[in-house]
């Protein structure tokens, strides 16, 4: 089973961020995100399907480079 990974998109999030020499701020004000949807990903939580695609597409990647395959 495949699953999302959002660890891994915050950080990716995070180092275009410093790449970039942006704010969180600015980053949400890119994306059209929250920062408390950023933050939800950071922390694992739960945030919306467009949420996702709208920090994927900031990034320029697509979603499935932020899945990983579930051990069982």
């Amino acid at each position: 089973m495949i699953r999302f990974d959002p660890p891994a998109l915050f950080a990716a999030l995070d180092s275009e961020r410093e790449r970039r020499g942006l704010t969180w701020a600015h980053v949400a004000t890119e994306t059209g995100v929250a920062v408390a949807t950023i933050r939800r990903t950071r922390d694992g939580g739960r945030f919306e399907l467009d949420g996702v695609l709208a920090m994927t597409n900031w990034l320029g990647r697509p979603i499935e480079d932020f899945t990983r395959e579930m051990r069982n």
